[in-house]
This record gives C-alpha cells, structure tokens and sequence, in this order.
C-alpha cells in the first residue's frame, strides 16, 4: 500500500539529509581551520604584546624628546592588534543556501510524485513548499503539506442517517460512478457498518443496465439479510429507487440505492442519473472512484460534479501501490472522502483518517 509514492517521498527526505550532512562535515572543517588560525592569531597576539612590554620598558629609562617620540612609534602595533581582536569578535556569515535541496533534485522529486499518480498541480505545489527550506526540517515539512492537503471536517455518515430517519421517517443514501470502480461492493459493505449501528436498511437495486448487477446486489442482501428493492433488467432505475423509498418508509431507515456503472462520457447514461436525482431527491450522493484509475480519476470527479455529489468513497486502496491519486482528489475538489476500500471482507471499509493516511506515507 503506497509503496511508490512511500519510496518517492523518502527519497527526497534522504536527498535533504544526505545534503545537510555534507554540509555539516564541511562546516565543521571550516571550524576546525578557523580554530587553527585563531590559535595561530592568539600566539602572534602574545608574541606582539610581550615585543611592546619590552619596548615600553625602555622607553621608560629614557627622558625628553627622544623617549616621547620612540613612545609614539610602538603604539602602532598595539593599534594594529587592537583591530584583529576587534574583527575576530564580528559573528562570522553562515551560508543559508547550503542546506537547500537543489533545483533539479526539486524537478526529479516532482516528476516522482507525478508518476505516482499525483497529478501535475498538486506535485508543484508540494515542490513550492520545500523550496527555499531548511533541510533539517524536511520531514516535518512533508508531513504538514500532506496533512494540510488530505485534511477536513469530521463527518459521521451515521449520525447522519439517524438525524434523518429521526426528521422524516426515513433516509436516501444513492451512489453513482464508473463502471468497475467497486460500487455495489462498497454498498453492501457500508450496509454492514450501518446494520451493525442497529439501522433499518433497503438496498435499491436500479442498475438495470449491467448484466448480473442486480444478481450481485441480491447476493449481498442474501448474505447480510438486509431487504432488496429490485426491477427487471431494462426497467426504469427511478422507478426502483423511488419504489425502494416507500419500503424504507415502512421500516423506518435508509435506502442504499445502486445506480448504472455509466461512463461519464455516455450522454444518455448521465441524463437517466439526471432523471433518477430530480424523481427521488436522495438525501445524500456518494460518488465511488476506483484509487487504481490514474490521472482519469480527476476527469470522472469534474464531469460528475454536473450531477453534484456530497462525498466520495475511494476502493482498492489496499492494492494501491502509487497512492498520488488521493492527494489529487483533495485538490480537485472539497467534498469529504467518507472511506477507504481495503481487503475483501464486508468489513473491510476503513473511516478516511488523514493523519493515518500520511504516516503509512512517510515511515
């Protein structure tokens, strides 16, 4: 899980290290040749002194013009060492740039995060952040531009169910996405958290396009013993769902309704999802993403936000090597990301933690 985007981001925290210790082995041999040359300015020092003692001393056996003008003479070495104590005492300048990473390891490290599906912004501006820094606190660095990229309001899908149930006698929860991206499992999935949570459920069974979705949605219900709504293929999906919600009055709970796997490219497809939205005005839209699909993932939350959606569950994180495709979401849009879809267990839908999601990222 993460693994390239892990080694990508640990990459660049070496590079930083690696850099600052350089640094620090070339600043202690400045040291160790300032403190030579410092002993050897001290020893010059004495030396000058003890010379001007002695001088002194003379000067001091000798009377009139003479003594007073041979006096004035051996002041100027006492100047003159007056001045390199005076220049030694000024703080020496530290060379800041030194601890920078460079610009082309900022390029490399931006084309790394782009290869792991970070999508071209969000990689420049995470190089943006680091530029110019510290590279002793590079990590730390890291770690807050993650967080602050991946962070948002916490949300309780279940409170929420149960606040609507409590105002109206019943809930509508509809998810809709791209074919394949996990979408009926994460249904029965999230009716497992919620049957847990002692919640009355329907599942919506209006996918009549796709061969065997409705047979899938039934082996769901079967095995978690949760009610089904379902149609004949090549039915009207508003139909079921709207069917589905008079079932879910009568129970007084939720109705968790399964749309066409339609390609946002499909006209029709759209406007059938238009028609089932304006029909039974669900109470919440859960847009499903496949965290496997790469850059498109982006393209699939623009042209579904025509439709608008409420929140987002990513699927198959747990086989997700490259793992950039989650900080693209965030930028590209700020609705929350419920959870994630880990292993193939009904409970295997993990709450989305931030904090959580960057640790496995950078240790």
């Amino acid at each position: 899980m993460f693994g390239f985007i892990k080694k990508s981001l640990k990459g660049i925290v070496k590079k930083f290290e690696k850099s600052v210790d350089k640094n620090k082995v070339k600043k202690d041999e400045e040291e160790i040749v300032k403190e030579n040359n410092t002993e050897k300015t001290k020893v010059k020092r004495k030396m000058v002194c003890w010379n001007v003692k002695e001088v002194n001393k003379e000067l001091n056996l000798k009377k009139g013009k003479e003594a007073k003008i041979n006096e004035h003479k051996t002041e100027e070495p006492i100047k003159e060492t007056t001045k390199e104590m005076e220049e030694e005492k000024k703080p020496k300048k530290r060379g800041f740039f030194s601890r920078q990473i460079s610009e082309k390891d900022l390029q490399k490290f931006k084309l790394e995060l782009v290869k792991a599906n970070v999508s071209f912004d969000v990689a420049e501006e995470i190089a943006d952040k680091l530029r110019d820094k510290d590279g002793r606190n590079i990590k730390k660095l890291l770690r807050n531009e993650l967080l602050s990229l991946l962070e948002q309001e916490e949300f309780s899908i279940g409170t929420f169910i149960k606040g609507k149930i409590k105002e109206q006698g019943n809930c509508m929860v509809l998810f809709f996405g791209y074919n394949g991206s996990g979408k009926t499992t994460t249904i029965a999935r999230l009716g497992y958290l919620l049957k847990e949570q002692k919640i009355p459920i329907v599942f919506a069974a209006a996918d009549t396009f796709r061969a065997a979705a409705i047979e899938q949605l039934s082996a769901h219900a079967d095995n978690l013993k949760i009610d089904i709504v379902k149609h004949k293929y090549g039915g009207d999906p508003a139909a079921v769902v709207f069917d589905a919600k008079k079932h879910a009055e009568a129970i007084n709970g939720v109705v968790l309704a399964d749309t066409a796997g339609r390609l946002h490219s499909d006209k029709n497809l759209m406007e059938e999802l238009h028609k089932i939205l304006r029909i039974n005005k669900p109470d919440m839209t859960i847009l499903v993403l496949d965290s496997l699909t790469g850059s498109d993932i982006l393209e699939q939350i623009e042209k579904f936000g025509e439709v608008d959606f409420d929140a987002l569950i990513l699927t198959k994180v747990d086989v997700n090597e490259k793992g950039g495709a989650m900080l693209s979401v965030k930028q590209k849009t700020d609705k929350p990301i419920l959870f994630l879809g880990m292993g193939q267990e009904y409970k295997d839908l993990e709450k989305f933690d931030a904090e959580k999601i960057v640790k496995k990222m950078l240790d």
